[in-house]
């Protein structure tokens, strides 16, 4: 058993211990103290069987992490060009540390800007078999409902009002075969993707309301992630001009510059998906960027070269990078933005960079 299962019960039992000299509270603290231990000593029920359709597309009250991951690129009828985001993380931890944390962000590529908000909602979300209820933020400012390939997403950022519905166009990519992935380092996760997503929608700025339409990239992942989450990674979702979808994950190591596995994959024009192994693509650095927000560096612009094409990928806004404003979540500040593709085919893509801030153990480089 992890040390780190018993922090929420030492602290009770500490709690306790001072609560006697308040009276009748300690009758409420020492109950609390017996659920906590008693969690510390249950496992949790983990492993689950492979990925189901639509039916874990819903939250799963079995799983200690999970979330629901949207981003996109959309474009107005006179031609501006806007990246969204919108994410929902549900955590289901030790017992008593039961919380979401939704985050949202636009980036306006043709005025350089990027913009985004987030909420911490101490609850979990709604079980509903076979789809999701996810809200945050006073009256829903950012909400996405839907499943089984049929979502509809709101969120409200720095005056930016986006609406979207999304429909599947390809059928739904189970990254590891559908089943659990364990982690060298710890846990395990279950993932799939939605790799393309027609998106139509509005977004209202300044005053006025515009008809957007583009794709989107829907990813879900869930597991026992908390160890994944401290080791950090570079993710990467890139759409090419000849429909083909190409997922890379490049985990990164515990100690820096070590990779501690990557995996990738090409869905092709049919909706046929071929897994990559680790030996099979590399990824190249090709400059750095420092933050003047958080003065975290950053690798920006890639060389990514897979089986039989090589790819550029620069962002098309650099500072777009999430700059938490609370300290309840464990490496909050990361970067996710709208990049360019280049090469042997063109398209769009996004890019995350989590872990190369307060994580001590990610290097740019690595």
């Amino acid at each position: 058993m992890k040390f780190t299962k018993w922090i929420p019960a030492l602290i009770l039992l500490l709690l306790v211990v001072e609560s006697f000299s308040y009276g009748g509270a300690w009758i409420t603290l020492v109950s609390l103290a017996l659920f906590a231990l008693w969690s510390a000593f249950t496992p949790n029920k983990g492993l689950i069987g492979p990925v189901r359709l639509p039916d874990d597309d819903g939250f799963l009250r079995s799983q200690n992490v999970q979330w629901w991951y949207w981003t996109g690129l959309l474009e107005t009828e006179d031609g501006r060009c806007f990246g969204f985001e919108v994410v929902f993380f549900a955590f289901r931890n030790y017992g008593l540390f039961w919380d979401q944390l939704a985050q949202a962000a636009i980036t306006d590529v043709n005025g350089n800007k990027f913009h985004f908000r987030e909420q911490v909602e101490f609850s979990l979300p709604k079980f509903l078999p076979g789809a999701f209820d996810l809200r945050a933020c006073t009256g829903d400012a950012l909400h996405a409902v839907g499943g089984g390939g049929k979502d509809h997403l709101h969120s409200e950022v720095d005056g930016f009002v986006l609406d979207l519905d999304l429909i599947e166009t390809k059928a739904p990519v189970k990254h590891y075969g559908g089943g659990p992935h364990p982690y060298y380092f710890g846990g395990y996760t279950y993932y799939y993707s939605r790799v393309r997503m027609a998106t139509t929608g509005t977004l209202s700025f300044g005053g006025q309301t515009c008809r957007v339409s583009g794709t989107s990239w829907f990813d879900r992942q869930y597991g026992d992630l908390m160890e994944a989450i401290f080791q950090g990674w570079q993710w990467f979702a890139i759409e090419l001009d000849d429909d083909r979808q190409i997922m890379v994950y490049d985990l990164l190591g515990s100690a820096a510059g070590v990779q501690a596995e990557r995996a990738a994959s090409i869905t092709d024009a049919l909706g046929v998906t071929r897994d990559l192994a680790s030996e099979d693509f590399t990824i190249e650095t090709l400059g750095k960027w420092k933050s003047p927000n958080t003065g975290i560096t950053y690798p920006m612009g890639w060389r990514i070269t897979l089986p039989g094409m090589v790819l550029t990928v620069e962002p098309m806004v650099e500072d777009q990078e999430l700059c938490a404003k609370h300290d309840l979540w464990v490496g909050p500040e990361y970067w996710e933005g709208a990049c360019y593709v280049s090469g042997a085919a063109t398209g769009k893509a996004y890019v995350e960079l989590n872990g190369f801030g307060r994580n001590p153990v990610v290097s740019v480089g690595a």
